[in-house]
C-alpha cells in the first residue's frame, strides 16, 4: 500500500512524496494548475497546449533547482530529449525563463513497437542518438510521458552506454512526467537497482509525476485516473471527481491520449478524440456530469478543427 505525504506547498504547486517498496525513494507527485489544464482538457492542442506546457516547465525547473540540482554547476546540467514527445515538455524553456540559461541537450529518436502476441507489451527501438553534449558528472533531466516505461528504460540504457563509451560519470537522473503510470515508476526503480546504480554508485535517481501516478490499462497505452493502481493525494482524487464526475473519472479513455500525435498532429488527435467522444456519448452508462463535460469538449474541439481551415490573413 502506497503512502503519499505532503512535503512542500507553494502558491503555484503542491508536492507530495510517494512511499512504496517497489518505487524509488525519490518518487513525487506534483499538483499544479498548468498540469491540470492539460490533463483535464484532452481536447486542447496547438498553442494553448504548448503555452500550458511552458508554464508547467517553469514549475518543473524550479523543483529541480531546489531538490535535485541545488549543488549542480550549470555546465553539468544536461537535458536528454526523447524525440519527439520530449520536445513538448519545454524543459529548456523553463530553465531559460527561471534562470536565464539554456540547457545542454542530448537527443534520442525512439519508437515503441508492440511485442507480437503479448498484449500491452512494447519494445523501444532507437533510430537516432546524439550524446555530443553529455558532460562529465552529468546531472541529466528528462521529460517523458510514461506508460509501460519501455521508452524511458531504453533511453536511459542508451545514456548509460554513451557515458561508458566516453568515460564519463552520471551524478543524477531526474525524470519529469506530465502523465506517468505506477507501473512505469516501478520499472524505473528496477532499472536504477539493476543498471544505473551499479554503473554509477553515487547517481541519484528521481521520478516526478503530475497529479497522480496513473493506472495503466491492459493495452499498455491508456492512463486512467481513479482506478485500482492509481496512486494520488486526496486533493487529486477530489479534483478528478469535481472535474469529471464519477463516471468519467474512472472511464475517460486516457489522461493525455497519444502524446506524440496530440503535439505533432493536432488535427489527427482532434479527429481521434471526437470519435472517442461520440462512442462515449452513445454509452447508456455515462452520467449527466460526464455527458456535459464531453459535450463541452466536443464543441471546443469542433471549433478548433474549423479554425485550422482559416488563412493567416
Amino acid at each position: 500500500m502506497a503512502q503519499v505525504d505532503l512535503v512542500e506547498k507553494s502558491e503555484s504547486y503542491s508536492l507530495y512524496q510517494v512511499k512504496e517498496s517497489g518505487m524509488l525513494e525519490r518518487t513525487y507527485i506534483i499538483c499544479s494548475q498548468p498540469a491540470r489544464f492539460v490533463l483535464y482538457s484532452p481536447n486542447i492542442v496547438g498553442k494553448r497546449l504548448q503555452d500550458a506546457m511552458e508554464e508547467n516547465a517553469k514549475i518543473f525547473s524550479m523543483l529541480l533547482s531546489k531538490r535535485e540540482l541545488s549543488e549542480a554547476r550549470r555546465e553539468t546540467i544536461c537535458e536528454l530529449v526523447f524525440l519527439s514527445g520530449g520536445l513538448y515538455y519545454a524543459l529548456n524553456q523553463g530553465f531559460k525563463e527561471n534562470f536565464g540559461f539554456a540547457l545542454q541537450q542530448c537527443f534520442i529518436g525512439i519508437q515503441r513497437q508492440r511485442v507480437e502476441g503479448k498484449k500491452g507489451q512494447f519494445r523501444a527501438i532507437a533510430g537516432y542518438e546524439n550524446f555530443e553534449s553529455l558532460p562529465d558528472g552529468a546531472n541529466v533531466v528528462i521529460g517523458d510521458t510514461v506508460a509501460t516505461g519501455a521508452t524511458l528504460v531504453k533511453g536511459i540504457q542508451l545514456l548509460l552506454d554513451a557515458a561508458e563509451q566516453a568515460g564519463k560519470s552520471i551524478k543524477s537522473i531526474s525524470v519529469m512526467s506530465l502523465a506517468g503510470s505506477s507501473e512505469g515508476a516501478r520499472r524505473l526503480a528496477k532499472l536504477a537497482k539493476s543498471h544505473i546504480c551499479p554503473q554509477h554508485p553515487s547517481c541519484a535517481v528521481s521520478f516526478y509525476a503530475c497529479e497522480m501516478l496513473f493506472h495503466l490499462m491492459p493495452d499498455g497505452t491508456d492512463l486512467r485516473f481513479l482506478m485500482p493502481d492509481s496512486i494520488m493525494p486526496e486533493e487529486s482524487r477530489r479534483e478528478a471527481v469535481q472535474r469529471y464526475g464519477n463516471y468519467l473519472s474512472k472511464n475517460m479513455r486516457c489522461a493525455v491520449f497519444d502524446w506524440g500525435t496530440r503535439c505533432k498532429n493536432p488535427k489527427a488527435h482532434l479527429e481521434e478524440f471526437l470519435g472517442y467522444v461520440e462512442d462515449e456519448l452513445a454509452n447508456l452508462k455515462i452520467d449527466e456530469k460526464g455527458r456535459a463535460v464531453l459535450l463541452k469538449m466536443k464543441k471546443e474541439a469542433e471549433e478548433e478543427l474549423a479554425s485550422m481551415k482559416k488563412g493567416l490573413a
